[in-house]
Protein backbone atom coordinates (compact mmCIF):
# COMPACT_ATOMS: atom_id res chain seq x y z
CA UNK A 1 0.00 0.00 0.00
CA UNK A 2 2.78 2.42 0.97
CA UNK A 3 4.66 1.50 -2.22
CA UNK A 4 1.58 2.22 -4.33
CA UNK A 5 1.02 5.57 -2.64
CA UNK A 6 4.69 6.44 -3.05
CA UNK A 7 4.63 5.64 -6.76
CA UNK A 8 1.46 7.68 -7.23
CA UNK A 9 2.98 10.68 -5.47
CA UNK A 10 6.12 10.37 -7.59
CA UNK A 11 4.09 10.08 -10.81
CA UNK A 12 2.11 13.21 -9.92
CA UNK A 13 5.32 15.07 -9.09
CA UNK A 14 6.89 14.05 -12.41
CA UNK A 15 3.75 15.08 -14.31
CA UNK A 16 3.66 18.45 -12.59
CA UNK A 17 7.34 18.99 -13.23
CA UNK A 18 7.07 18.24 -16.94
CA UNK A 19 3.97 20.38 -17.33
CA UNK A 20 5.63 23.24 -15.44
CA UNK A 21 8.62 23.07 -17.77
CA UNK A 22 6.82 22.63 -21.10
CA UNK A 23 3.83 24.90 -20.50
CA UNK A 24 2.97 28.22 -18.90
CA UNK A 25 0.25 26.59 -16.79
CA UNK A 26 0.98 27.72 -13.19
CA UNK A 27 1.79 24.45 -11.44
CA UNK A 28 3.16 24.98 -7.96
CA UNK A 29 6.68 23.54 -8.05
CA UNK A 30 10.02 24.21 -6.36
CA UNK A 31 13.29 24.64 -8.23
CA UNK A 32 13.65 20.87 -8.64
CA UNK A 33 11.20 20.86 -11.57
CA UNK A 34 14.09 21.47 -13.98
CA UNK A 35 15.96 18.42 -12.70
CA UNK A 36 12.75 16.36 -12.89
CA UNK A 37 12.15 17.51 -16.47
CA UNK A 38 15.68 16.55 -17.48
CA UNK A 39 15.48 13.11 -15.83
CA UNK A 40 12.14 12.31 -17.44
CA UNK A 41 12.65 14.02 -20.78
CA UNK A 42 11.76 10.77 -22.54
CA UNK A 43 8.15 11.43 -21.48
CA UNK A 44 8.00 14.73 -23.39
CA UNK A 45 5.83 13.20 -26.17
CA UNK A 46 3.16 12.28 -23.60
CA UNK A 47 3.01 15.90 -22.44
CA UNK A 48 2.99 16.97 -26.09
CA UNK A 49 -0.14 14.87 -26.59
CA UNK A 50 -1.85 16.77 -23.77
CA UNK A 51 -0.80 20.16 -25.20
CA UNK A 52 -1.94 19.12 -28.68
CA UNK A 53 -5.28 17.89 -27.33
CA UNK A 54 -5.92 21.21 -25.57
CA UNK A 55 -5.00 23.16 -28.71
CA UNK A 56 -7.10 20.84 -30.88
CA UNK A 57 -10.19 21.20 -28.69
CA UNK A 58 -9.70 24.96 -28.70
CA UNK A 59 -9.37 25.05 -32.50
CA UNK A 60 -12.33 22.75 -33.06
CA UNK A 61 -14.72 24.80 -30.95
CA UNK A 62 -13.35 28.13 -32.17
CA UNK A 63 -13.86 27.02 -35.78
CA UNK A 64 -17.42 25.85 -35.20
CA UNK A 65 -18.41 28.93 -33.21
CA UNK A 66 -16.92 31.27 -35.81
CA UNK A 67 -18.51 29.33 -38.69
CA UNK A 68 -21.88 29.68 -36.95
CA UNK A 69 -21.32 33.36 -36.18
CA UNK A 70 -20.11 34.36 -39.65
CA UNK A 71 -22.75 32.14 -41.26
CA UNK A 72 -25.45 33.99 -39.38
CA UNK A 73 -24.01 37.37 -40.42
CA UNK A 74 -23.89 36.21 -44.03
CA UNK A 75 -27.47 34.96 -43.94
CA UNK A 76 -28.97 37.98 -42.18
CA UNK A 77 -27.06 40.77 -43.92
CA UNK A 78 -26.03 39.32 -47.29
CA UNK A 79 -28.79 36.70 -47.78
CA UNK A 80 -26.19 33.94 -47.98
CA UNK A 81 -24.42 35.45 -50.97
CA UNK A 82 -20.89 35.43 -49.56
CA UNK A 83 -20.70 31.98 -47.99
CA UNK A 84 -17.21 31.10 -49.30
CA UNK A 85 -15.71 34.40 -48.11
CA UNK A 86 -17.13 34.05 -44.61
CA UNK A 87 -16.08 30.39 -44.34
CA UNK A 88 -12.56 31.38 -45.36
CA UNK A 89 -12.54 34.21 -42.82
CA UNK A 90 -13.86 32.00 -40.02
CA UNK A 91 -11.26 29.29 -40.66
CA UNK A 92 -8.47 31.84 -40.94
CA UNK A 93 -9.39 33.54 -37.68
CA UNK A 94 -9.73 30.20 -35.88
CA UNK A 95 -6.30 29.14 -37.17
CA UNK A 96 -4.74 32.39 -35.96
CA UNK A 97 -6.37 31.97 -32.56
CA UNK A 98 -5.09 28.40 -32.33
CA UNK A 99 -1.51 29.41 -33.09
CA UNK A 100 -1.80 32.16 -30.48
CA UNK A 101 -3.14 29.59 -28.02
CA UNK A 102 -0.15 27.29 -28.67
CA UNK A 103 2.30 30.14 -28.17
CA UNK A 104 0.53 31.28 -25.02
CA UNK A 105 0.26 27.84 -23.41
CA UNK A 106 3.98 27.27 -23.92
CA UNK A 107 4.84 30.71 -22.60
CA UNK A 108 6.66 31.66 -25.82
CA UNK A 109 9.77 29.92 -24.46
CA UNK A 110 10.22 27.82 -27.62
CA UNK A 111 9.67 30.85 -29.84
CA UNK A 112 12.29 32.69 -27.81
CA UNK A 113 14.74 29.91 -28.67
CA UNK A 114 13.79 30.21 -32.33
CA UNK A 115 14.50 33.95 -32.25
CA UNK A 116 17.88 33.36 -30.57
CA UNK A 117 18.84 30.80 -33.22
CA UNK A 118 17.83 33.32 -35.89
CA UNK A 119 19.96 35.97 -34.17
CA UNK A 120 22.98 33.67 -34.36
CA UNK A 121 22.25 32.72 -37.97
CA UNK A 122 22.47 36.37 -38.95
CA UNK A 123 26.13 36.54 -37.97
CA UNK A 124 28.18 34.67 -40.55
CA UNK A 125 31.71 35.81 -39.78
CA UNK A 126 31.84 35.29 -36.04
CA UNK A 127 33.24 32.81 -33.58
CA UNK A 128 31.04 30.27 -31.78
CA UNK A 129 31.33 32.31 -28.59
CA UNK A 130 30.27 35.51 -30.37
CA UNK A 131 27.28 33.72 -31.90
CA UNK A 132 26.27 32.39 -28.49
CA UNK A 133 26.58 35.87 -26.99
CA UNK A 134 24.47 37.58 -29.67
CA UNK A 135 21.85 34.85 -29.34
CA UNK A 136 21.31 35.73 -25.69
CA UNK A 137 21.34 39.52 -25.73
CA UNK A 138 18.03 41.24 -25.03
CA UNK A 139 17.41 42.21 -28.64
CA UNK A 140 15.89 40.76 -31.79
CA UNK A 141 17.85 41.00 -35.01
CA UNK A 142 16.25 41.07 -38.44
CA UNK A 143 17.26 37.46 -38.99
CA UNK A 144 15.83 36.38 -35.63
CA UNK A 145 12.52 38.13 -36.29
CA UNK A 146 12.37 36.78 -39.84
CA UNK A 147 12.95 33.17 -38.78
CA UNK A 148 10.34 33.35 -36.02
CA UNK A 149 7.77 35.01 -38.28
CA UNK A 150 8.49 32.59 -41.13
CA UNK A 151 7.99 29.47 -39.02
CA UNK A 152 4.91 30.95 -37.34
CA UNK A 153 3.42 31.97 -40.68
CA UNK A 154 3.84 28.55 -42.25
CA UNK A 155 2.49 26.89 -39.10
CA UNK A 156 -0.56 29.16 -39.32
CA UNK A 157 -1.10 28.28 -42.98
CA UNK A 158 -0.79 24.56 -42.25
CA UNK A 159 -3.31 24.76 -39.41
CA UNK A 160 -5.62 26.58 -41.81
CA UNK A 161 -5.20 23.83 -44.44
CA UNK A 162 -5.91 21.03 -41.97
CA UNK A 163 -9.51 19.81 -42.14
CA UNK A 164 -11.59 20.77 -39.14
CA UNK A 165 -12.83 17.21 -38.61
CA UNK A 166 -9.26 15.97 -37.96
CA UNK A 167 -7.74 19.09 -36.43
CA UNK A 168 -7.66 17.61 -32.91
CA UNK A 169 -5.81 14.50 -34.08
CA UNK A 170 -3.46 16.54 -36.26
CA UNK A 171 -2.44 18.93 -33.48
CA UNK A 172 -1.91 16.07 -31.04
CA UNK A 173 0.37 14.29 -33.51
CA UNK A 174 2.19 17.52 -34.38
CA UNK A 175 2.95 18.28 -30.73
CA UNK A 176 3.99 14.68 -30.05
CA UNK A 177 6.36 14.84 -33.02
CA UNK A 178 7.74 18.20 -31.88
CA UNK A 179 8.52 16.86 -28.42
CA UNK A 180 10.10 13.70 -29.86
CA UNK A 181 12.32 15.96 -31.98
CA UNK A 182 13.53 17.64 -28.78
CA UNK A 183 14.24 14.26 -27.24
CA UNK A 184 16.14 13.28 -30.39
CA UNK A 185 18.42 16.31 -30.12
CA UNK A 186 19.28 15.40 -26.52
CA UNK A 187 19.71 11.70 -27.36
CA UNK A 188 22.20 12.20 -30.18
CA UNK A 189 23.42 15.76 -29.60
CA UNK A 190 26.33 17.05 -27.56
CA UNK A 191 26.54 20.08 -25.30
CA UNK A 192 28.55 23.13 -26.36
CA UNK A 193 32.09 23.23 -24.92
CA UNK A 194 31.98 24.64 -21.40
CA UNK A 195 34.50 27.30 -22.35
CA UNK A 196 31.80 28.87 -24.57
CA UNK A 197 29.25 29.13 -21.77
CA UNK A 198 29.60 31.66 -18.98
CA UNK A 199 27.42 29.47 -16.81
CA UNK A 200 25.95 26.00 -17.05
CA UNK A 201 23.11 26.16 -19.59
CA UNK A 202 19.75 24.51 -19.03
CA UNK A 203 20.19 22.36 -22.14
CA UNK A 204 23.27 20.64 -20.70
CA UNK A 205 21.23 18.92 -17.97
CA UNK A 206 18.89 17.35 -20.53
CA UNK A 207 21.76 16.02 -22.60
CA UNK A 208 23.48 14.67 -19.48
CA UNK A 209 20.41 12.57 -18.65
CA UNK A 210 19.37 11.64 -22.20
CA UNK A 211 22.47 11.31 -24.38
CA UNK A 212 22.94 7.78 -25.74
CA UNK A 213 20.19 6.47 -23.43
CA UNK A 214 18.84 4.17 -26.14
CA UNK A 215 16.33 2.44 -23.86
CA UNK A 216 14.76 5.71 -22.77
CA UNK A 217 14.65 6.94 -26.35
CA UNK A 218 12.92 3.72 -27.38
CA UNK A 219 10.22 4.44 -24.77
CA UNK A 220 9.82 7.97 -26.15
CA UNK A 221 9.60 6.64 -29.71
CA UNK A 222 7.07 3.95 -28.78
CA UNK A 223 4.84 6.52 -27.05
CA UNK A 224 5.03 8.79 -30.10
CA UNK A 225 4.27 6.05 -32.63
CA UNK A 226 1.50 4.52 -30.52
CA UNK A 227 -0.34 7.84 -30.17
CA UNK A 228 0.25 9.00 -33.74
CA UNK A 229 -0.61 5.75 -35.51
CA UNK A 230 -3.70 5.26 -33.34
CA UNK A 231 -4.96 8.70 -34.35
CA UNK A 232 -3.86 9.09 -37.97
CA UNK A 233 -2.40 5.79 -39.15
CA UNK A 234 0.39 6.02 -41.70
CA UNK A 235 0.17 9.80 -41.77
CA UNK A 236 0.85 9.85 -38.04
CA UNK A 237 3.88 7.59 -38.45
CA UNK A 238 5.26 9.84 -41.20
CA UNK A 239 4.76 12.89 -39.00
CA UNK A 240 6.79 11.20 -36.26
CA UNK A 241 9.50 10.48 -38.82
CA UNK A 242 9.47 14.17 -39.76
CA UNK A 243 10.00 15.03 -36.10
CA UNK A 244 12.99 12.71 -35.88
CA UNK A 245 14.53 14.19 -39.03
CA UNK A 246 13.94 17.72 -37.73
CA UNK A 247 15.71 16.78 -34.51
CA UNK A 248 18.66 15.39 -36.44
CA UNK A 249 18.85 18.49 -38.61
CA UNK A 250 18.81 20.78 -35.57
CA UNK A 251 21.73 18.86 -34.04
CA UNK A 252 23.76 19.88 -37.09
CA UNK A 253 22.53 23.48 -36.84
CA UNK A 254 23.42 23.58 -33.14
CA UNK A 255 26.90 22.25 -33.83
CA UNK A 256 27.51 24.92 -36.46
CA UNK A 257 26.07 27.82 -34.44
CA UNK A 258 26.94 27.07 -30.82
CA UNK A 259 29.29 24.09 -30.89
CA UNK A 260 26.49 21.81 -29.71
CA UNK A 261 22.88 21.60 -28.55
CA UNK A 262 21.74 24.20 -26.02
CA UNK A 263 18.41 25.47 -24.73
CA UNK A 264 17.86 27.68 -27.77
CA UNK A 265 18.27 24.70 -30.09
CA UNK A 266 15.72 22.75 -28.05
CA UNK A 267 13.20 25.56 -28.33
CA UNK A 268 13.76 26.12 -32.04
CA UNK A 269 13.54 22.37 -32.64
CA UNK A 270 10.06 22.25 -31.11
CA UNK A 271 8.71 25.01 -33.35
CA UNK A 272 10.34 23.74 -36.55
CA UNK A 273 9.42 20.10 -35.95
CA UNK A 274 5.77 21.03 -35.31
CA UNK A 275 5.70 22.88 -38.62
CA UNK A 276 7.16 19.95 -40.57
CA UNK A 277 4.86 17.44 -38.87
CA UNK A 278 1.84 19.51 -39.89
CA UNK A 279 3.25 19.79 -43.41
CA UNK A 280 3.47 16.01 -43.68
CA UNK A 281 -0.09 15.63 -42.39
CA UNK A 282 -1.45 18.24 -44.81
CA UNK A 283 0.30 16.65 -47.76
Amino acid sequence: MKLSVGLTVKAVRVFRGLMAFLTAIPFRMDESFLDISARYMFLFPAIGAIIGFLAGIYCFFASNVLFLLFGSVNTVIFSGGHQLFFEFTAKGLASFMTLAFLLAITGLQHTDGLVDVGNALGIRKASLKEKMEIAHVWTVTRTGAFLALLVSFFTLVLIFLTKTDVIIQALIVAEVSAKLAMVTTAWQGTSPPQRLEEKRGKGRSFIDFMRKKHGLYAVSLIISLAVSIALLGLGGALAVAAGILAGGFMIIVGKQLFGGVNGDIFGATNEIARMFALLVLVI
